[in-house]
């Protein structure tokens, strides 16, 4: 995890194989790229990433932010982020690599995308987490979206391993109708996702897809 030195409200955490998570509240700036940061003597360390996921808590990406990530091939904008400071330079970096947006519907990031001339997916949303005592196993489950669109359950299963050092588990993929969400509700779907049912009756984002992908079906 990197700190911003300009504001140690902002932080940067990363898992191998996805985009950097920029964490914290408020607005992010230019300044906020200015990290301690250990590895790569001498190269940028935005150089390093090619995708950038804005979490909640961020609602403004002032002018200089994104411009720092030269090889930005996608961005995940969530539905709380309201202003992305378009500059010359923004708009040529979106343009050159055909940056993909993946953000919410009835957003800021699907206006972003239709004003930019950029692909649109929808983002990825965590359902939740569920326990099977027996086998000591903690199951994530999201509801992600593939290359054209298409809805799907991914699950994640963390599960004790041989040793003490090593962990078990593996993920697995479900498929979904296209038009699972019509007519769903946080109550219908706890009642045939049982195993997530305590997370899904408390879930914002899961609430907000529903919402919104109803709305637009019903135009």
């Amino acid at each position: 995890m990197n700190f911003s030195k300009h504001n140690k409200a902002i932080t940067y955490s990363h898992t191998w194989g996805g985009p950097l998570e920029v964490c914290g509240k408020g607005k992010v700036c230019e300044a906020d790229l200015d990290v301690d940061y250990n590895g790569g003597k001498g190269r940028r360390w935005t150089d390093e990433y090619y995708g950038v996921e804005f979490e909640k808590g961020i609602t403004e990406v002032g002018p200089g932010f994104l411009e720092g990530f030269r090889n930005l091939e996608y961005v995940v904008i969530p539905y709380t982020l309201d202003s992305i400071a378009m500059t010359p330079e923004l708009k040529s970096l979106l343009q050159k690599n055909k940056v993909l947006v993946r953000g919410w519907y009835d957003s800021y990031g699907e206006r972003f995308a239709a004003q930019n001339g950029l692909k649109f997916r929808h983002a990825d949303i965590l359902v939740g987490w569920a326990r099977h005592e027996p086998s000591h196993t903690n199951t994530r489950l999201d509801i992600r979206f593939d290359e054209k669109g298409k809805p799907y359950r991914f699950y994640n299963d963390f599960c004790p391993g041989w040793a003490a050092s090593n962990n078990g588990g593996g993920t697995y993929e479900r498929e979904l109708a296209e038009d699972f969400f019509v007519g769903e509700t946080l109550e219908s779907m706890a009642s045939w996702l049982e195993r997530f049912r305590t997370s899904i009756l408390k879930n914002e984002d899961l609430d907000y897809y529903l919402r919104t992908a109803n709305k637009r079906y019903r135009k």
